[in-house]
């Protein structure tokens, strides 16, 4: 703490010590063993910087404690694909976005999901349709008509839970 104090010439050690509490409690330091056991940690994820209106503007406030955890959703069975195509216009998603999948062999009815029909894949909403005894890939472009498959030749890949849009030169 002294050479902390010393380093912003802080009339005390116990502003130092005010402060290194405030890092580890916010999870920039943590504490290890012995009296140089400070460790700075790199914070995952990407800053959530506060809040914006997409209609009346709204005070502007800015956040510093809260990250968006991306690096989560490298783990744990997602991964992300790029879409090609126009079929999900109305659901918002646009050909060059990228699609944040959980990696999973299952869906309910509605669920947007990455469907493999042979060795094609597709992003639709899924349906059952019991009676016909068939699934229905359903785009979201009026401009086109579903896709409609035996139940047996179609795999669920995983079910879209995050779409990232980048704007400008890539």
């Amino acid at each position: 703490m002294r050479e902390i104090q010393a380093e912003f010439d802080y009339k005390s050690p116990h502003t130092a010590l005010f402060h290194v509490n405030n890092l580890v409690k916010t999870g920039y330091l943590t504490r290890g063993f012995g009296h140089r056991g400070l460790q700075l940690i790199r914070p995952e994820g990407l800053a959530l910087a506060g809040t914006v209106a997409a209609g009346s503007p709204i005070e502007a406030i800015e956040q510093q404690d809260e990250r968006l955890d991306l690096e989560g959703l490298s783990r744990d069975g997602h991964f992300a694909l790029r879409v090609r195509g126009e079929s999900m216009i109305e659901e918002h998603i646009a050909d060059g976005d990228h699609v944040i999948v959980k990696k999973q062999g299952t869906c309910v009815d509605g669920d947007l999901v990455v469907a493999r029909i042979g060795d094609e894949a597709t992003l639709k909403r899924f349906y059952r349709e019991p009676k016909r005894r068939r699934i229905r890939l359903e785009p979201a472009n009026s401009t086109m008509t579903a896709i409609f498959c035996r139940s047996e030749d179609v795999t669920i890949e995983g079910v879209v839970v995050g779409v990232l849009r980048l704007m400008g030169t890539q």
